[in-house]
């Protein structure tokens, strides 16, 4: 048979934009549920068992609901500040009060009014009918608290004001019961924790006033007793006794230096005329004297007497002389009236000049004491100022105080009952559809985990894609596990695995030796391919019966074929071809026998052996440096050598066997041949510069192929089954 070299067309690859790793294969998925579908249906069955056993045993529970809301607009009977605020509720006040409602306080007086702390359904060392114990049970009390609360649901109602108030009991009685306690103790203790908050406001309020009262006396008479010890009365708010003296003081002396000015201006005037020779009777004083008014007049009578007589006697008239005595007599009581005025003058002047010094020392004594006044002034006005406060202070605390008092008794609850709970009619647990929900998703998840670790756990190859994708090699064929097949699974195998492509020939099992040949004849190959190694990674991968297969397959097509035992350790093909081997590849390659003695022909077939005696000693071929010279000389007699060689990682000779061959074949066992081993085989086989033609599953089962619905024959089973006659 010709070897025919071939390539395939290069295969399409998918969108580049698309990443073939983030999608999910739904129909590799399927195959593996298809496979571990016993697993699942365990699980599943178990889930069901062990959630009708629950439901069974599980103690009836009775739910009761009752419903609070917050409330939005409170009444104001008098317009005064509360003690504790009310402000209209939001988001997270209908939050906190829900948190409020679960309290362990609530919760706790909920306790000790229902005395449920001696039920045994909530304090199982409660003893039915005892009577009450003289000191309290804290640890009765705590859990009667925590399976309330275990049984307690407090939920707010969408986006309303409402909050739904839950409780799951053992009695429909005592469901209804303790919820509508809960929302009867929530309600009134807020109207119950406002008065108290009132009441100790009073209270706080009473013994600050007594306090902010002795302070505000004590401030007042210390303002007073500074005042009285500093002499700083005030005559006004603007002024103080000192001021308003130094203001009078002030206004007496600007005034006596006006009249010593004037006083002493008069009086120089005066010495002024009389150092001139003058009489001073042109002084304002004489002017405004009347004496000297009198006077002047009479001597002008005198005067004109004196003219008169003059003019008529003569100087030397006694009357004339008479006349001018009395005119002598008047001017000299003028002079003497004016000294007088004159003295009188300078008395008045040194007079209003004492004044003026007196009053200047008096101001300057009152500015002394003005300015000690105000240096004084500066702790009365801190003084003024504390004692301010402390009044201030007082009356902000008795307004208080009197609001406090007003606003007594008109306490609200900042909530209100919208419905209390009723005794339900019906348990509410257990709910047959939760259990069966439970069951049905519990048993999925746990058979998915089960199948999920499973798949994890293998470690072998199952598909051609994972081959080509974890080997990069193209599978050229999958052969079955013959005990698998459809028509030998009851009745056995009619012939031993070898032996079925010639007695089966139209069976699966041959037709899968039949698709192998025309792989390799089409393989992808660098030259033809006459000489083919069947090699694995390990033992147990059925290289002796696909080796056998292959040639007899070939042998029956009318192919020259030759089967080569290479493997030195094993000889299973020497075993299973023939019974007895004189001859065999050893003695070839020393040259103590011919290429044909040595040769086995199939009874079955054309196909030819070359064995290896069962007895030989021989360990390593690849040290015979005739074997490559032997394989040169079989190329050119035959269509097809086969090399059966051992596996790759225990056996090193089997790379030296596979690097003189055209073409490898590497096997699989399907689910068997763990992926690492056979990378790393591959990779050995690549250091010698093997031919890799492609991969081959081996021993394959066919039933479970076919369940999980894998290629070469998985889900396309049923619809070519009638090929076949197995």
């Amino acid at each position: 048979m010709d070897a025919i070299t071939r390539r395939l067309p290069p295969r399409r690859d998918a969108d580049p934009q698309v990443d073939r790793g983030a999608l999910i294969d739904l129909r590799h998925v399927g195959a593996i549920l298809r496979r571990r579908w016993m697993i699942l249906c365990a699980a599943m069955i178990t889930a069901i068992v062990v959630a009708a056993a629950a439901y069974l045993v599980a103690e009836p529970r009775y739910l009761a609901t009752a419903q609070v809301a917050l409330e939005r607009t409170a009444e104001r009977v008098i317009n005064v500040d509360s003690v504790v605020p009310t402000t209209d509720p939001d988001s997270a006040a209908v939050d906190t009060e829900v948190q409020a409602l679960r309290s362990p306080e609530l919760i706790g007086r909920v306790v000790d009014r229902l005395h449920l702390d001696r039920d045994p359904a909530f304090n199982k060392a409660a003893v039915p009918g005892q009577p009450a114990p003289a000191q309290p049970d804290l640890i009765g009390r705590q859990h009667a608290i925590g399976t309330l609360l275990g049984g307690l649901t407090v939920k707010r109602d969408g986006l309303s004001y409402s909050i739904s108030v839950s409780y799951e009991g053992a009695t429909p009685v005592q469901a209804a019961q303790v919820a509508n306690a809960l929302i009867d103790d929530y309600v009134s203790g807020q109207a119950g924790a406002k008065a108290e908050a009132t009441q100790r406001a009073r209270r706080f309020l009473e013994q600050r006033l007594q306090q902010l009262r002795a302070q505000v006396l004590s401030a007042e008479r210390a303002v007073a007793d500074y005042r009285s010890k500093n002499d700083l009365f005030a005559v006004s708010n603007a002024s103080t006794v000192t001021q308003q003296e130094l203001s009078g003081l002030s206004t007496q002396l600007a005034q006596a230096r006006a009249e010593n000015a004037a006083a002493q201006a008069r009086l120089a005037a005066a010495r002024a005329q009389l150092r001139g020779g003058r009489s001073g009777e042109e002084l304002g004083d004489s002017l405004d004297s009347p004496v000297v008014s009198q006077l002047r007049a009479q001597r002008a009578e005198v005067a004109r007497e004196a003219a008169a007589l003059e003019k008529r006697y003569g100087p030397r008239h006694p009357d004339l002389v008479r006349v001018q005595g009395q005119l002598r007599a008047a001017d000299q009581a003028i002079a003497a009236e004016v000294q007088r005025i004159v003295a009188n003058v300078s008395i008045q002047a040194n007079i209003a000049s004492q004044r003026a010094a007196s009053l200047a020392g008096s101001v300057a004594q009152s500015q002394g004491k003005l300015a000690n006044d105000n240096e004084a002034s500066v702790r009365l006005n801190e003084l003024e100022r504390n004692a301010e406060s402390s009044r201030t202070l007082y009356q902000a605390f008795l307004d208080r105080y009197r609001q406090t008092v007003a606003q007594s008794g008109l306490e609200q609850s900042d909530s209100y009952i919208v419905s209390r709970a009723r005794v339900p009619g019906a348990p509410s647990s257990p709910n047959a559809l939760i259990y069966a929900a439970m069951a049905l998703v519990g048993g999925l998840g746990v058979g998915v985990l089960l199948v999920v670790l499973l798949q994890l756990l293998e470690r072998g190859l199952e598909t051609s894609d994972a081959i080509e994708e974890m080997l990069a090699l193209p599978t050229l064929a999958s052969i079955p596990d013959a005990n698998t097949l459809p028509g030998y699974r009851k009745s056995g195998l009619p012939a031993p695995p070898a032996e079925l492509p010639l007695k089966r020939p139209q069976s699966t099992f041959a037709e899968a030796f039949r698709t192998l040949r025309t792989s390799i004849q089409f393989a992808d190959a660098t030259k033809p391919i006459r000489v083919v190694a069947i090699t694995s990674s390990v033992p147990g991968e059925g290289k002796t019966t696909t080796a056998m297969g292959l040639a007899r397959a070939v042998a029956v097509a009318g192919g020259k074929v030759l089967l080569i035992d290479c493997d030195a350790r094993r000889r299973a093909s020497s075993r299973q071809f023939t019974d007895n081997v004189t001859l065999g590849l050893d003695e070839v390659l020393a040259g103590r026998a011919t290429l044909e003695q040595a040769i086995v022909k199939d009874s079955l077939s054309d196909a030819c052996l070359l064995p290896q005696r069962l007895d030989s000693k021989g360990i390593s071929l690849a040290e015979s440096p005739r074997l490559a010279e032997l394989i040169e000389q079989v190329r050119e007699r035959y269509d097809l050598v086969i090399l059966d060689t051992p596996p790759v990682l225990p056996v090193d000779e089997a790379r030296v066997i596979a690097s003189m061959a055209d073409g490898v074949v590497f096997l699989v066992r399907w689910r068997r041949t763990p992926a690492k081993a056979a990378s790393v085989a591959l990779r050995r086989l690549y250091d010698v510069h093997a031919e890799m033609l492609g991969a081959v599953l081996t021993l394959v089962d066919v039933r479970e192929q076919e369940r999980a619905g894998y290629e070469h024959g998985g889900s396309f089973m049923k619809a070519y089954r009638h090929y076949y006659a197995d």
